[in-house]
């Protein structure tokens, strides 16, 4: 697995300024640098204070035993390792480290693929999921979610943008690369329902197990793009090969309703474990007051959302 190193973030934040005029309307040698000045995520934990109405709703075996978090690393900028490490570092990682020093208890990540975070938390094996993972009402039938950002799609091609593709419909009759279990991975058979209505030929959807492999298959001329979260592709162009072999492309008329909206990102939790919620919930919300939740998003260029809300979604999800 090709792993992201902690890179460029304050270039990351300029490309999504840019890119968030358009959404709103529709591995290489790296060296380590802090964007925002004096961003130092352990220096501001520390001065976090225990918000004692939140940690009075922590179910009891938390205060003895970490919080299991599932996080499909690398996705860059939301979760990263640090160099050649394990260590997990990025903006879920971070938040998840204030929300934890808010509540008198530790949140431990734990590397997994995409499509099996849903299980792993139905099944138990999980307590939560920070993965930049959509709320949607299809999956709230499997968890809850505490509502925390907010994220676009967008797709990531070839350097030069040699196939020309401006948008979703230039996809037809071409090879697509996408993450397996994603929303973006159910956009494209949306996208290909709609093709067909226009008679145009559909797009072949290549499903990897992770968003490295999908990279991999651009630069390898498997695929023609990439799908995937807007953030993540800014970074991932910005980045890979010090931004010399890839580039994004936004659509800013995307086709209604096939899924390539502005969505919103939660935390999930399992569906009942409600005590465990509350308290995320009321905590990312004290953090939201208070100016931390500000200081750790703008960091990371991302989208905020203004309010801690459970399940807010509205948006029916792939049916999956």
């Amino acid at each position: 697995m090709r792993k992201y190193s902690v890179i460029s973030i304050g270039l990351l934040a300029l490309v999504l300024v840019a890119l968030v005029a358009f959404v709103a309307a529709c591995g290489g040698t790296s060296t380590e640098t802090t964007a925002a000045a004096g961003y130092d995520i352990t220096k501001l934990v520390s001065g976090i204070k225990v918000d004692s109405a939140a940690a009075g709703l922590v179910p009891e075996k938390y205060k003895s035993a970490a919080v299991k978090v599932g996080s499909d690393a690398p996705y860059p900028p939301w979760e990263m390792f640090v160099g050649d490490t394990n260590q997990f570092t990025g903006f879920d990682f971070d938040l998840a480290q204030a929300i934890g020093a808010k509540l008198g208890i530790k949140f431990e990540f734990t590397a997994m693929k995409f499509d099996s975070l849903l299980i792993a938390i139905e099944a138990g094996n999980i307590d939560v999921i920070m993965s930049s993972m959509y709320d949607d009402m299809t999956r709230q039938k499997q968890a809850d979610f505490v509502d925390y950002a907010k994220d676009g799609t967008a797709l990531l091609v070839k350097k030069g943008n040699p196939e020309k593709i401006k948008g979703w419909v230039d996809l037809s009759g071409k090879a697509v690369g996408v993450e397996k279990g994603t929303t973006q991975a159910a956009a494209l058979e949306a996208l290909n329902e709609y093709l067909k209505g226009q008679n145009k030929p559909l797009v072949t959807i290549n499903e990897y197990p992770d968003q490295p492999a999908a990279i991999l298959a651009i630069k390898s001329g498997n695929v023609v793009a990439d799908l995937t979260d807007a953030s993540t592709g800014a970074y991932v162009a910005q980045t890979t090969d010090n931004g010399s072999s890839l580039e994004l492309v936004v659509d800013p008329n995307p086709p209604s309703g096939l899924g390539f909206e502005l969505k919103i990102d939660g935390i999930a939790v399992g569906k009942s474990n409600t005590g465990l919620r509350d308290a995320i919930q009321k905590a990312l919300q004290s953090l939201m007051d208070d100016g931390t939740y500000k200081t750790i998003i703008d960091h990371y260029g991302l989208q905020p959302y203004p309010k801690a809300d459970v399940n807010a979604s509205k948006d029916p999800g792939s049916g999956e």
